[in-house]
């Protein structure tokens, strides 16, 4: 597999790329894009590190038949990882090949530049897959049949673990090429809660196993620490379920957009100043410029998920796929029905 040099935001290109940032940790921690950021401010592409923007062309388009009828590949595609990662503290590799941190969430974001839309596609870190486990080199040793959050764990924490990762959703989605990853520690949550005075939101759970201040049914403002454990606390909580955590994540970012929409102009500069330091990506500067102006002016679809079926294995929660619901969802994203 080939490695590429991990990339942080250009220090320079602040302004004009950090807002994508914000943008995406909105994303990451709730599966939403919060586009008003983008309302107020006009950002140049006119950077030289534009990343990898490869798109297929026509001869290089897959075909696929599915229930007797002919799917290609649509041209003009960007696909994007985005990833949370269970993990405090600065984005640091260490000195291991297990020691990543599991990336508690996962969102593939698809542009459609032929179409001019874009689409999420949440995936459930407790989807059972196929991993690739590396070995004490960082190359794929074997896979496994294991939790895709599992992927990000082997390795180093930086870029061979967001590598093993992108190789794992990849495969989950029918080989689907994937043109650049973002992931952040899941400590940008209290940050950026922080950074906008808290998020107001109604309590839906009971905490009381875990935060008994967080009272069902309360309107309460969360400062950054109670923030995560909101989006972060599944154990002793409803259902126990991912499933149920990510209600929870998506009511929170909808609190979430209220709170960004009254920021001023600086607090993007303010924004990527606090989490540069939690996020590992090979998205260069420019090109996430350019994806926040394609995110502003494309229609957005809805967001999708894979159909499953939550077990307990071994103690641990298990979501094992509706194999059609997995190949429908492909078809969606990646695919249109061929007119030949």
């Amino acid at each position: 597999m080939k490695y590429r040099q991990k990339k942080r935001f250009d220090k320079k290109d602040a302004v004009k790329a950090v807002v994508v940032l914000v943008v995406l940790v909105c994303l990451l921690v709730c599966g939403g894009l919060a586009l008003h950021l983008w309302e107020n401010g006009q950002y140049s592409t006119g950077s030289d590190e534009v990343g990898r923007e490869v798109i297929a062309t026509s001869d290089e388009l897959k075909e696929v038949a599915y229930n007797g009828q002919t799917w290609q590949q649509r041209p003009e595609l960007e696909t994007y990882l985005l990833m949370g990662i269970d993990k405090e503290g600065k984005a640091v590799a260490v000195d291991s090949y297990e020691g990543g941190g599991q990336a508690d969430v996962q969102i593939v974001l698809v542009v459609d530049n032929a179409n001019q839309t874009w689409q999420m596609l949440q995936i459930n870190r407790d989807t059972i897959t196929k991993v690739p486990v590396l070995d004490v080199m960082g190359g794929v040793s074997a896979y496994a049949d294991e939790q895709i959050a599992l992927a990000h764990y082997y390795g180093n924490g930086g870029k061979n673990s967001c590598e093993n990762t992108e190789l794992a959703v990849s495969m989950l989605l029918n080989d689907q090429p994937i043109n650049g990853y973002l992931a952040l520690n899941m400590d940008a949550v209290g940050i950026v809660t922080d950074l906008v005075g808290g998020v107001t939101l109604t309590i839906t759970s009971d905490f009381s196993e875990i935060d008994p201040s967080l009272v069902q049914g309360d309107t309460m403002t969360l400062d950054g620490q109670k923030a995560l454990t909101y989006v972060r606390s599944r154990h002793h909580i409803d259902d126990q379920t991912n499933i149920a955590r990510m209600r929870r994540q998506q009511q929170f970012l909808t609190a979430l957009e209220e709170k960004l929409k009254q920021q001023d102009t600086e607090f993007a500069a303010k924004a990527y100043d606090a989490l540069s330091d939690y996020m590992v990506t090979d998205i260069a500067s420019g090109t996430a410029a350019k994806i926040g102006e394609k995110l502003k002016q494309y229609k957005r679809l809805d967001t999708l998920t894979i159909a499953g079926e939550n077990v307990v294995e071994n103690g641990f929660w298990a979501y094992h796929l509706d194999e059609t619901s997995r190949q429908e969802t492909v078809l969606q994203l990646f695919y249109e029905k061929s007119d030949t």
